[in-house]
């Protein structure tokens, strides 16, 4: 992860709290959860992302925005997000319920 995303991150994460409703998700969030679902699809290739560490969303997202992880969908979604974009879907999917 870029070491300047890291305070960006960290401000989205304080300001993230407990777990948010879907009608407080920051703009963009919505686009992760069609794919993403909230629940276990078995035979699915796609995790889920609720509940997992921000950084780790963050660390994927700027990868597949980058190239550097090769992807169908994710990479063309992921080049709509600036960084802070990014922090803020990363750090509202930290704090929603597994």
């Amino acid at each position: 992860m870029r070491l300047w995303l890291l305070p960006v991150l960290a401000c989205a994460l304080a300001q993230a709290g407990a777990p948010a409703r879907a009608a407080d998700a920051p703009p963009g969030a919505s686009s992760c959860t069609g794919c993403h679902a909230r629940t276990t699809i078995a035979d699915s290739v796609i995790p889920r992302i609720a509940g997992r560490k921000a950084d780790v969303i963050a660390t994927a997202m700027v990868a597949y925005r980058s190239g550097a992880w090769p992807s169908s969908v994710m990479g063309r979604i992921a080049k709509g997000f600036d960084d802070r974009q990014t922090a803020a879907i990363a750090a509202w999917f930290a704090v929603q319920p597994e």
